[in-house]
């Protein structure tokens, strides 16, 4: 593990693993890079080089917590120059996603072989007209977000063991604070990622649970409608953290898809 600086007494922890085509692993809200553990061992094994981070203020980094997705973007973006990282593959679990599609927004010109998202909706508010967000969440109801949080258990059977105890550990290492992640959370509750969806230029697989507590099925097929680079895959048998309940099937899954891109 090495920390890169991105700003003035902070840096971010990143572990990079393995040779070949890099694939870049970003977190959810609050979450850790041991969550990927199981994606290290099966993507390493295939030829590919994985990195995996930890965000500003969070687990093994150091700093304040970032206030928004463009900043975490910026971090994106120092993270792959400075390891020299070209044509990277981009895989992001929930909020993950969005800072993904903030990147996208913000650095046009940087070159991404493929993204892939896992249970994200590219706008997380319920409207008139948008009912593929985050379940029960509308413009008045994001103050009480945590309490609709509270009515749903994260994971459909829990986590698969080999990635339980090594992100446990991390947890008791680096506990998390909500508070102070509060800016955070409420600008990746009022983001809408949509236009950027729509304009995607690079292969995309968006994953989904088809017992995802958080997220109803059906904004991956509006997305592939809008956009021919898009593909979707929807997994079965897990909730919300797909790559750390069934990792083989997200593994299979993801894998094949990477499969079908263009070799350099």
């Amino acid at each position: 593990m090495q920390q890169i600086p991105v700003a003035e007494n902070t840096s971010v922890a990143v572990t990079v693993s393995g040779h070949g085509q890099p694939v870049v692993f970003l977190n959810g809200f609050g979450g850790y890079q041991e969550i990927w553990t199981a994606q290290v061992a099966a993507f390493t094994a295939a030829g590919y080089q994985t990195v995996t981070w930890d965000y500003r203020g969070q687990g093994a980094s150091t700093g304040d917590t970032a206030a928004s997705l463009r900043v975490l973007a910026g971090d994106l973006h120092t993270v792959l120059n400075t390891l020299d990282l070209q044509t990277p593959i981009l895989i992001g679990h929930s909020m993950g996603a969005s800072v993904i599609w903030a990147f996208l927004k913000d650095y046009p010109a940087f070159a991404v072989k493929a993204v892939v998202t896992v249970d994200q909706s590219p706008m997380m508010v319920n409207t008139q007209n948008w009912w593929y967000g985050f379940r029960g969440l509308d413009r008045a109801s994001t103050h009480q977000f945590f309490q609709l949080l509270s009515r749903h258990h994260e994971t459909l059977k829990g986590l698969d063991a080999a990635v339980a105890a090594p992100l446990l550990a991390a947890e008791k290492a680096h506990p998390f604070f909500r508070i102070a992640a509060e800016e955070l959370l409420s600008n990746h509750l009022r983001a809408d990622w949509r236009p950027v969806v729509e304009k995607m230029a690079c292969p995309t697989l968006m994953v989904g649970a088809l017992q995802s507590p958080y997220f109803p099925a059906g904004y991956g097929d509006w997305a592939a409608r809008w956009n021919t680079h898009i593909q979707t895959a929807t997994i079965d048998g897990c909730g919300h953290d797909i790559m750390a309940e069934v990792p083989d099937r997200f593994d299979a899954a993801v894998l094949a898809f990477l499969q079908t891109l263009p070799q350099a």
